[in-house]
């Protein structure tokens, strides 16, 4: 860690929005080493986006099981990623949250992260460029723009 980011007024809530990508995962592991250093908790955010036309309660019948809320389906599907997510922070002995929620990505986290007192975003962000940049834009930067608190990014290259 440079002392710029360690000599600060100390973190004590790290909002790490996560869509457990590559990026996302390289952003929980730096946040986990500054939580460390700050003697941060770690609010780990992962926010499932519905499809038009389909609500929480939506019910679904996943393959070989009974059927069950939407919301529910999603929950636990998440949940078996983020406790990978605990085991890092538990590994690392930093205090976490595992947060879900059904929602809109941008707005979800800026919400969160009022709720929750963040005193820093840490996101991965994917470095896309050019046209799909321009299509898809970027949650990052969205988050970046509207976020009362701020944002540090960690990317990782796309691919060769």
């Amino acid at each position: 860690m440079t002392d710029a980011v360690t000599n600060r007024v100390p973190w004590k809530t790290m909002l790490v929005p996560t869509d457990f990508s590559a990026g996302a995962r390289a952003a929980l592991s730096l946040a986990a080493d500054l939580a460390k250093v700050h003697g941060a908790k770690l609010v780990v955010l992962h926010v499932a986006e519905l499809l038009p036309g389909l609500t929480a309660d939506t019910v679904v019948h996943a393959e070989g099981g009974a059927p069950m809320r939407l919301e529910d389906f999603h929950r636990s599907q998440t949940m078996a990623w983020m406790e990978q997510d605990r085991a890092l922070a538990h590994a690392r002995e930093v205090p976490i949250d595992l947060v879900f929620v059904l929602g809109e990505v941008v707005p979800t986290v800026i919400t969160e992260a009022r709720l929750r007192h963040a005193d820093v975003i840490v996101m991965g962000t994917h470095g896309r460029s050019g046209l799909a940049h321009l299509v898809m834009g970027s949650v990052a930067e969205r988050v970046l723009r509207q976020s009362p608190v701020p944002v540090l990014t960690v990317r990782v290259p796309d691919a060769p």
